[in-house]
């Protein structure tokens, strides 16, 4: 049998996951419906959906797994397509969601304000990216290795690849590549790096990321063709802010032919507590994506 000429790898965010053949299979069935609205022929639509694989990292982070059926009700929802997507985007940009947003930049801004005002669920999410940049037990060596270990099998296939890095997936996929392409001096390269509703904007996170304490052109990765940015309409972790800004001295130093950002996005995931435009299941099944994903595709196959 002739190996897949492409390779889509996913990198989940923060917190723990379902196991990674469950999550697979879900975030296959919103890109398949995505793909289908883009109007991808079957054979490209099924090439491209048997492509997509899930490093699933979390479990070996925190030691369990997240139950998948909470997500299902919204899976299906999503999937029927009955939401108005104007709707939502009204909704995503109320004036609640618009505080809470507020309060994240203002924390990214003073850290040492978050003891204030932050809910138990902020706190917690600053706790876990602590201990991501602290590796203290290993654990997120572990999961750089575990993407290096998908990407380098990309590679030795001569496969085209193309990495999603949804929310914290997105640092954690960031400081692979630069540990690849800078201290192990790894050949292969990613043809388009995408990532969705990433903290990467933030100050906090840029402050700590693989290579800072680099000069030049050696602060970043050298293994990135292409790097779109997408951030969903009231996307909270992502402050609505351009990754092309703050990582302009890559395009700047010949390191990507382009970065690029939309934040037109509208995530219609809605789960146990309503709207939630962060979930990875309502960016996987947005046509944005999936036409993303199918004219790569188009341009390598």
């Amino acid at each position: 049998m002739a190996t897949r000429k492409v390779a889509i790898v996913f990198v989940p965010g923060i917190r723990p996951k379902p196991p990674s053949a469950e999550q697979q299979e879900q975030l296959r069935r919103c890109l398949a419906k995505a793909l289908a609205s883009a109007r991808a022929s079957q054979e490209e639509a099924a090439d491209i959906v048997d492509a997509f694989h899930v490093v699933g990292w979390s479990h070996a982070f925190y030691g369990q797994h997240s139950d998948i059926t909470v997500d299902l009700p919204g899976i299906e929802r999503l999937l029927s397509g009955t939401d108005s997507a104007e709707e939502d985007s009204r909704e995503a940009l109320s004036l609640g969601r618009r505080v809470n947003a507020f309060f994240y930049s203002l924390a990214d801004r003073f850290p040492s304000l978050t003891s204030i005002f932050a809910t138990r669920r902020m706190k917690t999410r600053v706790a876990e990216i602590k201990d991501y940049f602290k590796d203290a037990d290993g654990k997120a060596s572990g999961a750089r290795s575990m993407l290096a270990a998908a990407l380098g099998a990309a590679w030795a296939n001569e496969q085209h690849v193309l990495l999603i890095g949804h929310s914290f997936g997105s640092v954690i996929a960031y400081d692979t590549l630069w540990e690849l392409s800078r201290q192990e001096t790894v050949a292969g390269k990613v043809d388009l790096f995408l990532s969705m509703g990433s903290p990467l904007t933030m100050r906090y996170i840029r402050r700590r990321l693989k290579g800072v304490q680099c000069s030049g052109s050696e602060r970043y990765p050298s293994n990135i063709k292409r790097w779109l940015n997408l951030a969903a309409i009231g996307e909270v972790t992502a402050l609505d802010r351009r990754l092309a800004d703050r990582f302009a001295d890559m395009h700047d130093s010949g390191l990507v032919t382009a970065i690029s950002d939309n934040l037109s996005l509208v995530n219609q995931f809605r789960g146990p507590d309503g709207l939630n435009v962060h979930k990875c299941y309502g960016y996987m099944a947005s046509p944005i994506v999936a036409k993303e994903l199918l004219d790569w595709y188009r341009a390598v196959v």
